[in-house]
C-alpha cells in the first residue's frame, strides 16, 4: 500500500509512505531452487534476512535435491571447483554441470564474486549448526516421463532427509504454469509418495503465469505457505519512504 507525502507540481519531488506487510517463520527458511521464485517469495513476504548459496542458482529439478544434500554433505568442497560455462554461456562446477550459476556468470572470473559465495555457503553451514530450519524447494515435472522419475526422485527426498535435524523440515512446491493438468498423473503420483514421508511436506502450486508472470500471484504466497505446512504469522508492518 502507497501513501502520498509529499508532491511537488512540475518537479521530481514525490514521496510516499509504503507499508507492506511482513511475516516471521518459526524456522529459518532456506530456498535451495529449483530457480529463483523461492528466494522470492521470501522477499515479497519480508523474511528473507540474507543470501545463501541456493537463492538466484537453476538446477536440473529431478536432481535438485540430491545436489543440494551432497553440497551440504561435503561442506560446499566441490561447490565453486573447476568452474566451467556451458553452450548457454551459464557457469557450473564440473562436478555438478546441472546446477547453473545464471545471476552470476561472471563468478568464473571474479574473485569477490567467489568469495561471496564462499561466505554464503558458510552461513548457511552455520544456520544449519544452529536453527531449526525449513528447506523450500520448487519442483516442476515437465521433463518427469513416467514411475521411473517419480521413484528416482521420491529415493532423493529419502537422501535428503538424510541431513535433517529433528527439528527440521523439507517443503516441496510442485510448480505448474496454469493447471495441474498439464502433468496431473505424475504430480498425483508424487504427492502420494512423498506425503507419508516424515518432515516432508509437498503441495501443488499454479502461478497463472500468463496473468501475473514468473513470479505469480504474490498476494496468494501465504496461501501457498500454509499449504506446505510453513508456520508463518504476520507482524508489524514493513514501513518505508520512496
Amino acid at each position: 500500500m502507497k501513501i502520498p507525502l509529499i508532491y511537488v507540481p512540475r518537479t521530481k519531488y514525490k514521496y510516499f509512505l509504503e507499508i507492506n506487510k511482513k511475516y516471521r517463520s518459526e524456522k529459518y527458511i532456506i530456498p535451495i531452487g529449483r530457480d529463483c521464485h523461492a528466494a522470492h517469495s521470501l522477499d515479497i513476504l519480508n523474511i528473507r534476512e540474507q543470501s545463501l548459496p541456493y537463492d538466484w542458482i537453476r538446477l536440473k529439478p529431478i536432481l535438485g535435491l540430491q545436489i543440494v544434500s551432497n553440497n551440504i554433505k561435503e561442506k560446499f568442497k566441490y561447490f565453486l571447483q573447476d568452474l566451467k560455462k556451458n553452450e548457454e554461456g551459464n557457469t557450473y562446477a564440473e562436478k555438478y554441470p546441472n546446477a547453473e550459476f545464471t545471476h552470476a556468470k561472471a563468478v568464473l572470473d571474479n574473485p569477490d564474486l567467489r568469495k561471496t559465495f564462499e561466505k554464503r555457503c558458510k552461513r548457511l553451514l552455520d544456520l544449519i549448526g544452529s536453527k531449526p530450519v525449513a528447506y523450500l524447494y520448487i519442483l516442476e515435472i515437465d521433463d518427469f516421463k513416467g514411475s521411473e522419475d517419480v521413484d528416482f526422485f521420491y529415493d532423493t527426498v529419502i537422501g535428503f532427509t538424510e541431513i535433517l535435524k529433528p527439528t527440521d523440515s523439507l517443503h516441496i512446491y510442485i510448480r505448474f504454469d496454469e493447471t495441474v493438468e498439464e502433468n496431473p498423473e505424475i504430480c498425483k503420483q508424487l504427492i502420494d509418495k512423498i506425503q507419508p514421508v516424515n518432515q516432508v511436506f509437498i503441495t501443488s502450486y499454479i502461478r497463472e503465469k500468463e496473468k501475473y508472470g514468473i513470479w505469480g500471484n504474490e498476494k496468494a504466497y501465504p496461501q501457498l505457505y500454509k499449504s506446505l505446512n510453513l508456520d508463518i504469522k504476520q507482524i508489524f508492518p514493513k514501513i518505508l519512504i520512496k
